[in-house]
Formats: structure tokens, sequence, C-alpha cells
């Protein structure tokens, strides 16, 4: 399952949203703002709270919008 950790106003986390929705792509939304466990999953797996974080299998993520870097993770 792809995750998308994000926060409210973040034009960035929505960009990847609408991109993930362009391809097709199935994503739970996780706003660390809003909810503490996203807050803490997202420390676990990136050792910081920045934003937007994509992950498919949590273990291996891409920070930001990066086109690339998203196809690959979600090719992987």
């Amino acid at each position: 399952m792809v995750k998308v950790y994000s926060i409210n106003e973040c034009p960035w986390c929505d960009k990847v949203k609408k991109y993930l929705k362009s391809k097709q792509i199935d994503f739970e939304v996780h706003n660390i703002e809003e909810n503490d466990d996203d807050r803490l999953a997202c420390e676990k797996l990136t050792g910081d709270t920045l934003v937007p974080i994509i992950t498919a299998n949590d273990k291996d993520y891409v920070l930001g919008f990066d086109k690339a870097k998203i196809d690959a993770l979600l090719a992987s």
C-alpha cells in the first residue's frame, strides 16, 4: 500500500497526491499534523517530520515531489 505522509496547507503534498491520482495509484494519506501515530510513524521511517513522504513498503521512501524517484519507488 502506498502511503503519503503530509500536513495541511502543503502545496508539495497536494502535488504528490494529484500525481498519484493521475497515475491511478491507490494511496493512503497520513496527516502528521492531525494524528500523533502518523507523526511517529513518519519519524520512525525517516528520522524527521519533513513532508511529503511517499512510501510503498514502509521501508523505502521518497521525500518531496520528484516524479522520477516516485516512479522508481512504485516500480520496485
